[in-house]
């Protein structure tokens, strides 16, 4: 990928170093600020959910339906980031993600493998038809 590299933490000749460029000019995957990416961290659930929407208006292939979700009914809704709520909405309107339990979404929380997995294969199944 053609792309200047403007996070400090992501050094040339990584593993992950053109991954990182690809997902940051496609405005697929952003950093916590304009020099930090960190790429050691763990994704959260809200985090994941953002980088499938962004993927999927990426490629055109942003199938969701009419209307917003309210995140209203989550009791945990106010942890939802201001900067990702429009791609949980969009997740949860889509079933790419549900509740945890206890009518809460846990957007903060990392997710596990489980949950990584569980939604690559629902995001896969919904471009797929």
């Amino acid at each position: 990928t053609d792309y200047d590299m403007r996070f400090t933490d992501v050094p040339e000749g990584q593993w992950y170093t053109d991954a990182v460029a690809w997902a940051a000019s496609g405005h697929i995957a952003d950093g916590y600020s304009a020099d930090r990416f960190a790429p050691n961290d763990n994704v959260s659930r809200e985090q994941l959910a953002v980088i499938l929407w962004r993927y999927a208006k990426y490629k055109g292939t942003d199938h969701s339906t009419t209307g917003k979700v309210n995140l209203g009914i989550y009791l945990d809704e106010e942890h939802i980031s201001s900067s990702a709520y429009e791609g949980m909405q969009w997740a949860v309107n889509t079933g790419l993600i549900t509740g945890v339990g206890n009518d809460k979404l846990s957007p903060e929380t990392d997710a596990s493998r489980a949950q990584v997995a569980t939604m690559l294969m629902r995001y896969d199944s919904m471009m797929n038809h």
